[in-house]
């Protein structure tokens, strides 16, 4: 029994070392396949692909997605509201103000304004409503200083007229003459005594104004010219357009056109494309029936003439005389500083319509 016990034991010990055997060998065979694997296997395994791919490609996506976004973040927080709030919102407040102010306050152009000048009419009363009153001052107001003005005067008279008196070289005129600021009167005076009188710069001519929109009647202003233009030296020939009557006008020539001033001033502007613009022996003309239609389009209305035709001695011989200082040195009527307390109030559309004469001399721009 003791014998048969002790078989049992080293039985059982034999069993317990062949399993302890057998666990080693298992142990070294996993070992060994796990090490196989890592290093047959490394593309395939997360742990091993992660690993590798952090390592050798740190720019790809996944390492910009880890660094990018946290560099963005502490960007924008720290830097893009600062600037906004500091540098744009400021910067526009600073450059846009100034620039609309300076917009606002640029001055008018003042022209070119002589120290001396030298003008004679050849004309009438037409003449006399846009020299008399306010060339002088508004000239001298200006900065000329040598100021010398004249007006071979016929009442009434037109091309026809002023043709046979200076062709008879008859003493038919008044010579009316500014020098000081004073006006003097010369009866009995003949043309050629005013041409030779000084050494005149502009010369100025025109038709009566019943007859200034028939173009018909321009028909001696070729021969009148050819006596003129000898005796004037280097002076420059200017038309005076004159204007229509005022609507209600009980002049004798207002049939002619039957009666509507805007049928007598389209005839006028007809007669001044026709007849002057082709003329090589004219320097220009002063668009002052222009220049009155325009202002009988504002607030003042038809209301510029003392008698249906001769203009008031307020905003309508104002207004002749501004569109001959303007035409003449270039200026903006605005640019004036000469402006009587009577037509102060209304200065604004007398300039206005000025200018739009001068900018658009053979229509109708009406008053804003």
């Amino acid at each position: 029994m003791k014998k048969l016990l002790t078989i049992l034991l080293a039985l059982t010990l034999l069993a317990s070392l062949t399993a302890c055997g057998n666990e080693g060998k298992k142990d070294d065979k996993s070992s060994k396949t796990t090490t196989a694997t890592t290093t047959a296997g490394t593309t395939t395994e997360a742990p091993t692909t992660t690993t590798t791919f952090l390592s050798d490609c740190p720019t790809l996506p996944p390492s910009t997605t880890e660094t990018s976004a946290p560099e963005t973040t502490a960007a924008t927080t720290t830097t893009q509201a600062p600037t906004s709030t500091s540098t744009v919102a400021p910067s526009t407040s600073a450059t846009k103000a100034p620039t609309t102010t300076t917009t606002t306050v640029v001055a008018p152009n003042a022209g070119n304004v002589p120290k001396s000048i030298k003008i004679l009419s050849v004309g009438n009363s037409f003449s006399v409503d846009a020299m008399r009153n306010h060339l002088y001052p508004m000239l001298e107001a200006a900065g000329c200083t040598d100021i010398h003005l004249g007006i071979l005067y016929i009442g009434g008279c037109s091309i026809d007229k002023h043709y046979e008196c200076i062709r008879r070289d008859s003493a038919s005129y008044q010579y009316q003459e500014n020098v000081n600021g004073t006006w003097t009167y010369t009866d009995n005076y003949k043309a050629s005594d005013a041409f030779a009188l000084t050494d005149w710069d502009i010369v100025t001519v025109q038709q009566v104004s019943g007859q200034s929109g028939r173009g018909i009647s321009y028909e001696n202003l070729d021969p009148l010219m050819e006596l003129i233009r000898p005796q004037i030296g280097g002076a420059k020939v200017y038309w005076h357009m004159t204007w229509a009557y005022q609507q209600d006008s009980d002049h004798a020539d207002f049939p002619n056109y039957n009666n509507d001033q805007m049928r007598m001033y389209k005839g006028i502007v007809r007669a001044t494309t026709d007849k002057i613009l082709p003329r090589k022996d004219m320097a220009g003309y002063f668009p002052c029936g222009t220049a009155i239609q325009n202002l009988r389009t504002s607030s003042l209305g038809d209301t510029l003439t003392a008698d249906g035709y001769h203009l008031k001695d307020s905003y309508g011989d104002y207004t002749a005389a501004l569109t001959w200082f303007c035409y003449l040195t270039g200026a903006d009527a605005a640019s004036v500083t000469y402006r009587p307390i009577d037509i102060v109030s209304h200065f604004d559309e007398i300039a206005e319509s000025v200018d739009n004469a001068i900018k658009t001399p053979l229509a109708v721009t009406e008053c804003e």
